[in-house]
């Protein structure tokens, strides 16, 4: 995906605001990996799956839903060979991405994704459900659902604001292990400038848990910051912010990202 200014059609838009996948990979190594908690790693890289979700979503909205959008709009949510099915008369978008297809930014997906929305998300108070049906994203099976709902639009600081909420959300990763995530987000979308890309500023809270009783609840202390410009790498973390991490018998960690350059390496 080629990174770029992205200038306005119309004033008030929206354009993924989901694109919460930022390229700088921080140390996130535990300072005391003997704590009975699920590991930073694992917290933060299934964030990143979430907000790749997002990400997908909102970019099929744009896909022919609305007039109102941001310009140039990469298209993330399709791949060779995927089938983009739009029913408007029960306002359902079906994508279907089959035995697996490697969009260009690198990120794998197979089966299908459902979205049902109650209007065009540029309106105030829409609601989106996303569903799936067999799907994996970078081999990780994700099963439930997930809710969007747009706050309104803020004219001083021109930016948009979002929730998405996830309840008893089931992650499995390739080597077999499940997760159960529940999250409660509020996203503020800044909208690009003639000087810089657009900005999100990620709040909110949460939880992991794995069958082996692992549980790990995560509150995002400074907003998390994702920056235009460090898009180009798929699945990743935030170039700012903090969140502190809590186990079982009070055990805590805080995580920090804090960087201005965008890299792949960890």
């Amino acid at each position: 995906m080629e990174t770029s200014n992205l200038r306005l059609v119309n004033w008030f838009v929206v354009a993924f605001p989901f694109l919460v996948l930022s390229c700088m990979a921080p140390d996130l190594e535990d300072p005391a990996p003997e704590m009975e908690m699920i590991s930073s790693e694992e917290v933060a890289h299934t964030m990143g799956l979430m907000e790749e979700v997002d990400l997908m979503v909102l970019s099929a909205l744009q896909h022919d839903l609305t007039q109102q959008k941001i310009t140039p709009l990469p298209d993330v949510s399709s791949c060779p060979g995927s089938i983009f099915q739009h029913d408007e008369k029960n306002n359902r978008v079906r994508i279907d991405y089959g035995d697996g297809c490697a969009s260009g930014r690198g990120v794998v997906k197979k089966g299908i994704v459902t979205i049902d929305y109650t209007d065009e998300f540029l309106i105030k108070g829409s609601k989106v459900i996303i569903g799936f049906e067999n799907f994996s994203l970078n081999g990780h099976q994700l099963k439930g659902s997930r809710l969007l709902e747009n706050l309104g639009f803020e004219i001083n600081s021109r930016s948009l604001q979002i929730s998405s909420v996830t309840n008893d959300f089931k992650v499995t990763s390739q080597s077999g292990k499940t997760y159960n995530v529940n999250q409660d987000y509020i996203r503020s979308l800044h909208l690009s400038t003639d000087k810089e890309g657009f900005r999100i500023y990620l709040e909110g809270y949460g939880n992991l848990s794995s069958y082996n009783d692992e549980k790990t609840s995560f509150e995002i202390i400074h907003p998390m910051v994702y920056l235009q410009e460090c898009m180009n790498s798929g699945l990743s973390i935030p170039s700012k912010g903090s969140m502190q991490l809590k186990g079982e018998k009070d055990l805590q960690v805080l995580i920090t990202f804090n960087s201005e350059r965008c890299s792949t390496t960890p």
